[in-house]
């Protein structure tokens, strides 16, 4: 059964539509990417299984749930995280506390059980700290707790967003470029890492990215975006030579990516 299923979900802004009829099955522990020239649609992609927009027509189904009417943070409680091409973190907070933050859609203790800080809130605090600091061992980022997130190298930051999104126990992780900035020693960093969180969390991944030999090695099934329609659907070797998708997209520059590998 698919843990996230979307089907024939079209985004209009007027005349303009930015998506149309884009489907998908989603298994769990499952790595799709979804690739494309720039604005072909992906992100508004992202921006409906995130709740962002609502799509115009169609359905998505997350966990079981008709999402449809659901706002975003309906979305994240019903088991979606995603990280942004651009980093996101709360800069001028410590790595440690950006978990804490991120912990606080699930507490159990109220507004005044914060105000007073009551022995549930005091339990509530001990949990989060010792989910962060756990999860923070995971990326290997613990020595770096007290520092503030700001001052991380950009791949330690990466690994940190990746962190706070994985903290809310997810069942779908959504990466929107996530080799973005990156050099290769930190995109073959980030594959391993990546690969590492779908067997450790046992999580569906869905993922932006414009690096082909990146996306080529990691992705179990790949969709391919053109003006807001799917031109192609399938496994790297079919993708790599499928004519449509050669036009579209990958030309000369995936030759030149995967050039001497």
């Amino acid at each position: 059964m698919a843990i996230l299923e979307i089907d024939n979900i079209t985004m209009q802004f007027g005349g303009l539509v930015a998506v149309k009829d884009f489907s998908l099955k989603l298994a769990d522990e499952e790595i799709v990417a979804i690739i494309g020239p720039n604005g072909a649609g992906k992100t508004t992609v992202f921006n409906m299984i995130t709740g962002i927009y609502q799509p115009t027509k169609g359905s998505i189904t997350l966990g079981g749930t008709d999402m449809r009417g659901k706002k975003p943070n309906q979305f994240a409680l019903q088991g979606i995280s995603r990280t942004f091409q651009n980093i996101r973190l709360f800069g001028n907070v410590s790595v440690i506390d950006n978990l804490m933050i991120a912990q606080t859609s699930s507490v159990k203790y109220g507004l005044v059980g914060g105000f007073f800080r009551t022995p549930k809130f005091m339990q509530e605090e001990q949990r989060m700290a010792e989910k962060a600091y756990e999860t923070l061992k995971i990326f290997r980022l613990e020595d770096k707790k007290d520092i503030l997130a700001k001052n991380l190298p950009y791949g330690d930051q990466r690994r940190l967003e990746i962190a706070r999104a994985l903290i809310t126990d997810p069942k779908v992780l959504l990466l929107d470029e996530p080799c973005a900035g990156m050099v290769q020693s930190e995109m073959d960093d980030l594959k391993e890492m990546i690969m590492f969180v779908r067997n450790h969390f046992h999580i569906a991944i869905i993922l932006i990215e414009h690096h082909m030999s990146f996306v080529m090695s990691i992705a179990d099934r790949i969709k391919v975006l053109d003006f807001g329609e799917t031109i192609a659907e399938g496994a790297a070797a079919q993708i790599q030579t499928d004519p449509k998708v050669i036009e579209a997209y990958l030309g000369g520059d995936y030759h030149a990516d995967t050039e001497g590998e």
